[in-house]
């Protein structure tokens, strides 16, 4: 049982160990352009999941703790839309 706890204890914290980074995006005009940021964050090393909002222009990316918000823009700039960190 206590096995079983400190099991758990240590997957709770690894959970909580994830940062949630909101990005501002221009430049998106379609569903196309949704795929293609998508999937330029799911590249950004520690990138768990990222959630993109077409008509707000914004994304939601889960990450781990420590990836830099200023990778995940590069890698979007790279793909050809503007990205800067929501405040």
């Amino acid at each position: 049982m206590k096995k079983v706890l400190l099991s758990l204890t240590a997957l709770i914290a690894v959970a909580s160990a994830d940062q949630l980074v909101n990005l501002k995006i221009e430049g998106m005009m379609c569903p196309a352009c949704v795929k293609n940021v998508k999937g330029s964050l799911n590249e950004v090393n520690g990138v768990k999941d990222a959630s993109i909002y077409l008509k707000e222009g914004r994304a939601e990316v889960k990450a781990s703790d420590g990836t830099k918000p200023e990778a995940m823009c590069d890698a979007v700039k790279k793909a050809g839309y503007g990205c800067s960190v929501a405040k």
